[in-house]
């Protein structure tokens, strides 16, 4: 569904709204070409983005005549999409210092013989993941095929040794 349709859409039930309220209500809707040339309009564009700024000074009032500018405390309104951002970012400092207290202290660490090794780290992708295969025995051997049913025999498929192993291939297979 486009944005056009759905502006439509809501338009619509808009409309149908008022005419709930009052059915002889007469609704005209025109196309103005971005407020150019029409002095009405670009008035009531410039009005908009005044009281966006600071509400009382084109009429727009607060609850009360000492809520003015000068007299006031409370911020100047704003969207809600502001605001529901701002929250979100406060959320977000909160949660990012909860969990730095929580996994700050020495139990939530890795040791170091479980760090990963600093060579493979800084290795491309393709060949840090080789290696960790390697390491944890699920990579492409006779063995590993055989366990996972994708082979019928462990057998190795260079010097047709029993079982084709990390250590056979390493050590032992003449290939």
């Amino acid at each position: 569904m486009t944005r056009e349709v759905t502006k439509e859409k809501v338009t619509r039930k808009h409309i149908a709204a008022l005419r709930r309220v009052k059915p002889d209500i007469v609704i005209e809707i025109r196309w103005c070409p971005a407020h150019k040339g029409i002095s009405g309009n670009e008035k009531a564009d410039e009005w908009a983005k005044i009281a966006a700024e600071e509400p009382d000074t084109r009429g727009v009032e607060w609850l009360s005549y000492s809520d003015r500018a000068e007299a006031r405390a409370m911020p100047l309104p704003r969207s809600l999409a502001n605001l529901i951002r701002e929250i979100s970012e406060k959320k977000w400092v909160e949660a990012r210092q909860w969990a730095g207290s929580r996994t700050s202290k020495p139990k939530n660490r890795i040791p170091k013989s479980r760090r990963p090794d600093s060579t493979v780290a800084g290795s491309t992708k393709k060949l840090a993941s080789r290696f960790y295969q390697v390491k944890t025995g699920h990579c492409l051997t006779g063995q590993y095929l055989h366990w996972t049913k994708g082979r019928p025999t462990p057998q190795c498929w260079w010097c047709r040794y029993q079982c084709q192993t990390r250590e056979h291939i390493f050590k032992v297979c003449p290939e």
